[in-house]
This record gives structure tokens, sequence and C-alpha cells, in this order.
């Protein structure tokens, strides 16, 4: 829904859609500037925050002590529900920071007990199409700089004990310190911390040891399955101890001359330590030091889109800058980074890796993703995952483009033209300001808290929640092809439409069901203090000339399908959502909104701090609404008829996601199990769950 459609207050007046976006220091004829006081009042207990560390108490967020919500957490909602009414631009989606996880692979022998056979055989085909979209396994090799360009070689095949090219060796933590006690090293190796803030460089003890030369002795073993990696029975300072060792196993095997690698924030019970295998290019010195040399047709090129992303700012975090300075290289004299965390220019980096599924013209597969220990991972698939994730209609112009200039004009849409530019790509047009400015809700400190003391809850990998939250599903017959809903894609390939929403969930008379935090949690879990049901919060947003329908559009996205005035608090029509844990009942929030007018000319003339303000009464409340409710109603509909603004399929679905009173039950929406999800990947739409729920509930009342 363009902007435009929501400005006939200002075009009555001679103000185009141009000049409201860009008059913000002037009042404009046909606008409105106020604020809107809200109170947020908590359904279901409520965590707003962080919650990094396990085996840590983690409380809601507070400001000088009290109980907070964040201005950008407010605006998000704001700013989502609207893009869900009006059909909005779904925006840079998780960018650029974008992770995908393969399916999971069911183990038959788990214990998880019996698998369905239906479950195992579509995890399967899941798992095995994964595989195959992507061009194979996740490589092991080298990152490699010359003359500007990037490639990666892979580690070498094993020649006496059988391992494919790209695959690297292991060592366990055991047989690595049975190796230290044998040969001096001149380094100690205790166990890693338990935190999950462990990292090779800044766990002193570990430094000596990250891209370290050795010798690894690896055995013949029968017994390997095939998909294993092959493990060193011991690691030596050099190849002629590392010989003698295997002459006295008396079992065939090779040595194999590798450098350490030590992952991150992998998980608190790392056990393993990763050998990768120097190339023999390597090993000469070849590729090592400004200016190396190496042979670049036995190595795949990397695309300049793909270094500029991950050696950009967005990457480069706190870990990389911490684990990844200059001294971390495989070469005397630094890696040549150009800054800390950066990729080096001098010295090979132990790089994991994908390549494309098929080699281009040239007989080439070019590398489509890559990370290091304990990193970041980009997105399988294309060269720049952000401009995968956006659909093309909403790429900002960008340099180097051909058509900038028309990427540059292309329409403003409602939440854009309220809250501003979503563009994350640096372009050669100057980014919308937004018009609405939204402050922190803050509450009262005193008996904030959940009671019970900390509550303990389990990570969930997102896949299995997801599916059922998103309004549109995927269905081409009903909905068509609509680029500009395009929220979630993998692989070039499965897509979901859509915005995704939580649902409500929360038992009556009993609330939401948290475990108790009792002993050690492991690194699945965290233990949490959420803030308890029915505290209230306020918070004010601001806005600068507004026409009466965006007003309405404010109005609409706080109250939803609720009364003017926010109707009943503690029991309302429909409610939101904010926060973490949302998929587990967590954050169900009431809005309840104020809006005061000014008038400007009044207040420039008065010395009376309330001179200009009016609060506006339900009337008028009711007058912006219909404004809006109409503008929708004729874009959708085809009729500026306000009271058909509920027809709307997107507005209907964003009335259902939201109901409270009359929500799903508790066993409706709970998390899905992975037999669940591979059994049923999509569960039914909105419509026809709230539909067979309201035929119950109609059956059993009568």
């Amino acid at each position: 829904m363009r902007a435009r459609m929501l400005h006939a207050s200002a075009l009555a007046e001679g103000v185009d859609t141009d000049t409201l976006l860009r008059g913000h220091g002037r009042a404009l004829p046909g606008t409105r500037t106020g604020w809107i006081d809200v109170s947020i009042r908590t359904l279901s207990p409520l965590f707003v925050g962080q919650a990094p560390v396990d085996g840590a108490v983690n409380r809601s967020l507070r400001v000088d002590g009290r109980p907070a919500v964040p201005g950008s957490t407010l605006r998000g909602l704001l700013r989502h529900t609207l893009r869900m009414l009006t059909g909005g631009e779904t925006g840079p989606v998780n960018t650029p920071r974008l992770f995908f996880r393969a399916p999971v692979r069911l183990d038959p022998d788990s214990r998880r007990g019996a698998v369905p056979v239906r479950t195992r055989a579509v995890v399967g085909a899941q798992h095995e199409r994964y595989r195959r979209l992507r061009g194979g396994r996740t490589r092991q090799g080298f990152l490699l700089h010359r003359d500007g360009e990037w490639f990666v070689k892979e580690v070498p095949r094993g020649r006496r004990v059988p391992r494919n090219s790209g695959t690297a060796l292991r060592i366990s933590f055991g047989d690595l310190r049975a190796s230290l006690e044998r040969w001096p090293f001149g380094a100690e190796f205790p166990d890693p911390p338990t935190a999950t803030a462990y990292g090779p460089h800044t766990f002193e003890p570990h430094r000596p040891w990250q891209y370290r030369e050795v010798f690894a002795v690896v055995l013949s073993d029968p017994d390997r399955r095939r998909w294993r990696p092959p493990a060193a029975a011991r690691i030596a300072p050099t190849r002629e101890e590392a010989r003698e060792y295997l002459r006295e196993c008396g079992t065939p095997g090779e040595v194999v001359r590798c450098v350490v690698v030590l992952t991150g924030v992998a998980g608190a019970r790392r056990a393993n330590a990763h050998l990768f295998p120097v190339p023999e290019e390597l090993a000469r010195g070849a590729a090592r030091g400004p200016g190396g040399d190496f042979p670049v047709r036995d190595c795949h090129p990397v695309p300049r889109e793909l270094v500029r992303l991950v050696d950009s700012a967005d990457q480069v975090t706190r870990y990389q800058v911490e684990n990844f300075p200059d001294e971390v290289s495989m070469v005397e004299g630094g890696a040549g980074r150009p800054g800390p965390g950066r990729l080096p220019l001098h010295s090979p980096e132990p790089v994991w890796f994908t390549v494309a599924a098929e080699a281009d013209g040239d007989g080439r597969r070019w590398v489509t993703s890559f990370g290091r220990a304990g990193g970041y991972r980009v997105a399988v698939g294309g060269a720049d995952p952000v401009r995968r994730a956006v659909p093309e209609e909403l790429w900002s112009p960008q340099h180097g483009d051909a058509d900038r200039g028309r990427r540059g004009n292309r329409p403003v849409d409602v939440p854009r033209a309220l809250f501003g530019d979503l563009d994350v790509l640096r372009g050669e047009v100057s980014a919308s300001r937004g018009r609405v400015r939204v402050g922190y809700a803050l509450g009262d400190g005193a008996g904030a808290d959940h009671p019970g003391g900390p509550r303990r809850v389990r990570l969930l990998s997102p896949q299995r929640g997801c599916f059922a939250n998103y309004l549109l599903q995927p269905d081409p017959g009903r909905y068509g092809e609509r680029p500009d809903l395009v929220s979630w894609a993998h692989e070039g390939d499965v897509g979901l439409g859509g915005y995704k929403v939580f649902l409500h969930r929360y038992r009556d008379g009993a609330g939401v069901e948290l475990d108790e935090a009792a002993g050690a949690a492991d690194d699945t879990c965290r233990d949490i203090v959420p803030l308890r049901e029915g505290l209230v919060l306020t918070g004010r947003i601001t806005f600068t000339n507004l026409t009466d329908g965006e007003v309405g559009a404010l109005l609409r996205a706080l109250l939803l399908g609720n009364p003017a005035d926010g109707g009943d608090a503690r029991d309302p029509e429909h409610a939101h959502k904010i926060g973490l844990g949302k998929s587990l009942g967590l954050g169900s929030v009431h809005l309840t909104p104020r809006l005061y007018l000014v008038d400007r000319r009044a207040r420039a003339t008065s010395p009376d701090v309330d001179a200009g303000v009016v609060r506006a009464d339900a009337e008028r409340v009711a007058a912006f609404l219909e404004a809006f409710d109409a503008a929708l109603a004729r874009a959708r509909l085809g009729r500026a008829d306000p009271a058909r603004w509920t027809e709307v399929e997107q507005a209907r679905d964003v009335l259902l996601a939201s109901r409270w009173r009359r929500r799903l039950p508790w066993e409706w929406t709970r998390p899905m199990t992975l037999e669940e999800f591979a059994t049923y990947p999509v569960l039914p739409g909105l419509v026809e769950r709230f539909e067979r729920f309201d035929a119950r509930a109609a059956a059993a009342g009568g």
C-alpha cells in the first residue's frame, strides 16, 4: 500500500507526498503533530533483553532499576504491525547475518526411541535434498589472497588412510594431552572454559595452539564409519618423532603435516580440536607472506562480494576482533590483517566452506559460503545474502548498478513513510527520515519480577516453531507470486511467503508453564527472571506532520481490533506480543493509547505549558481510525468503506493471530517436536485453524 493513499488530508491542502516527507522543520497544512501516551499491561510474563550466558540468572531489562521496554522494541512492533496490515515491504530479514542450518539427520540408534517410518523418510529426503542443492558437503581448506583475488585451497586427501579431499582431521583433547606428556611442546592444554565466551586467543593457555603446525599420526581403522572424519592418535612436534610413534604402534597409518584449529563458541562440552592437513604448496611456503605464489588452477575462486561482506563491520564481531588479531597467523611476522578480526592478506586462513553445485564455463566451482573457527557463516547459495533475502523490487540503488536511478524512485510504502528507511546497503539516494519517534516504556520496580524465582527455558531450533506463525503460507494458488512477501528463503529454492507473528499461548488458570531453575543448566537452557503478569509500563510515541490517515494507522497498529479506548486491559479481545520467548507463551501485552494533539501556533504565542495541547476524545480517535480503515479498504477492496477493513485478507489474519480472549487452546500452540515437524512441515493456515476452534467452541456452547 503506497503511502500516498493515506495523504488525502494533506493533498487537499496542496501538500504532495514528497513535500510531506521532507517537511520536518515546519508545520504543514493538513497534518497533525502530537504524541501518544501508551500503557503496556503484561498479560503473560515478559522478558526483554538478552540471556547470553548459561549458568547465570538473567533478569529482564532495567533502566535505573525500573523494568523497561526499549523504544526500539515498540517501534519494531508498530512498524511490523503496519507492514502486515498494509502489505508493506518485508525489508531486510536478519541481514546481513543469515544463518542456515541443514535439516537434521535422524540417527536410528539415538536415544529418542522409535522414530516413525514416515518421519525418518521425510527428514532423510530433506537432508539429502539439502546436501544435493548445496553442492555437496561442507569442506575444509585454506583461504588465500593473491593480487587482489581470493581463493580457497582444499586440504589434501589421505594417502595411506582413506580420506576425501577437503576433509580435515580431528584429535580428542585426551589424545592431545597425551601427546604433550610424551613430547615437549612448550605449552600446556587445559580444558577450555565452560562459558560460551570461550575463545582460543582470549583463553591464554590456548593461544600458542591456534594455527600451530604439528605432525599428526593417523592410524587405519577398518571399523570407522565412512561419514566420520578420521581421527589422529597423536600429534608430534617433528615428522621424525611422529614416524617413530607410528612404528611403535605397529598399525598401518600415515604422518600428516597439519595446523591445529580450535573452535570458539561451539558449545560448553567441546572435546576435539581440528587438524587441517597442509597442502604441499603451502608447506613449501609458496602461498605464504606478501606476494606469495601458488597454482590457482587447483583452487576454488571466492567472489569479491562474498569477501567484502565477510570482511565488513557487520560481520567482524567482538569475538572476531578478540580472537583473530594479527599475530594469529600461519607465517612469521603476522597475518597482514588490515585490522583486528579482518581476513589476512599475507597468511593462509583455515576455513570451512561450500562450493556451487555446478561448475562455470571454465570448469571452476565457485565458493558460495565460508566461515572460520567460532565465527561467522555466510548464507549458502549466493554471493550476496542481503540481495538473496530482499526481493529485487526492494533493492536500494547501489554503486555500480546501471539502473540505480530507477531504484531510487521506488514508491514509498506506509511503514517507510512513517518510520524512515530500513536500507542496510549504502546507495546514492538519500534515505527517508521518519516522522515518528518512540521512547522507552518504564514501570514500577517494586515487585516487578515474576514470583517463584528464576525459571528455566530451553532454547528452541527456530525451524520447528516458525512455520505455524506465518500469516501467509506458501500457497501460490491462493496468493499468487508476490515477490514483496518473500521473507525467508533457503538455497534459492524453498521459500516462505508472509509476515511472521506468534500466536498467544496461555493456559487459563495456570498461565504460562515454565520450569523452575533447579541445578546447573546445560548450554541448551537459560535461567531467566521475567516480569510478572499484570505489570503496567508507560511510554510515549511522538509524531510530526502526520496526516489524518497516518495518525489512524498508528492508532490501528496499537489498538488492532480493540475499541478506541483500548477495551478491557485485563482481558482484551486482541493483544500484541513482544520480547523473547514468544513461542513459549511469554510476551503477551495489551496496549492502551491516549492521543494528544498539539497546535504549534497556539504554543508559540502562549507561555502556558498546556497551551495548544488537546487530548483527543473518543469521537476524534474514531475519525482518525475511520480515515485509515477507509484508505485500507479502498486499496485492497476497491471501495473506501471503513466498515469493511476487516475483510482485507491480511487485516483478517492479523486480527486472528492477535486474538487473546478467544485464543487457540494451549495444546494447539505448543512447539513441534522434530518428528512432528518432519511429518507436518507446514500447518494449516490461520483461518482454517481458528474456524476449527470456533466450530468446536460453538458446539460445546450449544
